[in-house]
């Protein structure tokens, strides 16, 4: 599958915690509701969605701040 913005805020939506319509690509998920346990959640099921692993230098704030700043970041793990 490929990584875009839909296909990861259906993911979150449905799998973890209810995004709504005023969610752009820039929000901050963090404030959404991303917290260390959902965190958690969506590491594994992004590896198993999009065919990625995570290491430990992936795991930082920067790359699971926003829809469009994770969407970028796995689309460079899917190319790498």
């Amino acid at each position: 599958m490929t990584a875009s913005v839909d296909a990861l805020r259906a993911l979150i939506n449905e799998q973890l915690f209810p995004l709504d319509d005023t969610v752009t690509k820039e929000s901050d998920l963090h404030a959404e509701g991303l917290d260390s346990m959902a965190l958690m959640q969506l590491i594994l099921l992004l590896e198993q969605e999009f065919a990625i692993s995570l290491g430990p230098d992936d795991l930082n704030r920067e790359n699971f701040s926003t829809l469009g700043k994770l969407t970028a970041f796995i689309g460079k793990k899917q190319n790498a």
